[in-house]
C-alpha cells in the first residue's frame, strides 16, 4: 500500500510541475507576441517595458544593437514591419531564463519598398524583480 501511495505522490508532483511549466511557457509566448506587436505598432514605451537595459539585439544581417539603438531603429526605420509571424516556436524554461526559438516570416517596408522576410530567431527572456523581459535576441539567416 505504501508503495502505491509513493507512486501516486510522485505522479501528482510530476503533473503539477508540467502544469507550472506550461503556464510559464504560455506567459513567454504572450510576451513574444507583445514585443512583435510593439515593433509593428512602433510603440517605444512597450518596447522599453519589455526589454532590459542590458539588451543585446542581433539582426540576421549582423548588426548588433543595445536597447536604445534597437528602440530607435524600430521608431525611425528604415525598415517598418507590418506583419511578424513566428513559426514552429519552441520555448525552453531554464531557471529564471526562457529560451525561445522560432522561424520568423514577416512583411515589412524598407525605404518605401515592400519586403518579405524569413529568418531564424532565438530570444532569451530573463526574470528579474518579478518581471520577464527580453535580455538577448539573435536573428540568423536560413
Amino acid at each position: 500500500m505504501l508503495k502505491y501511495l509513493k507512486i501516486l505522490i510522485l505522479l501528482a508532483a510530476i503533473s503539477l510541475n508540467a502544469q507550472a511549466q506550461s503556464k510559464k511557457e504560455a506567459q513567454i509566448a504572450k510576451l513574444v507576441l507583445a514585443i512583435n506587436n510593439a515593433i509593428i505598432n512602433t510603440d517605444s514605451i512597450t518596447l522599453r517595458n519589455l526589454t532590459w537595459d542590458e539588451l543585446s539585439y542581433g539582426h540576421s544581417a549582423g548588426l548588433i544593437q543595445d536597447q536604445k539603438a534597437f528602440i530607435a531603429g524600430v521608431m525611425n526605420g528604415p525598415t517598418f514591419f507590418k506583419i511578424i509571424e513566428p513559426l514552429d516556436q519552441k520555448i525552453t524554461m531554464a531557471g529564471k531564463n526562457a529560451i525561445v526559438r522560432h522561424i520568423v516570416t514577416a512583411k515589412a517596408v524598407n525605404k518605401g519598398n515592400p519586403l518579405d522576410l524569413k529568418f531564424g530567431n532565438i530570444m532569451v527572456w530573463q526574470k528579474k524583480q518579478g518581471k520577464w523581459k527580453l535580455l538577448a535576441r539573435q536573428g540568423y539567416k536560413l
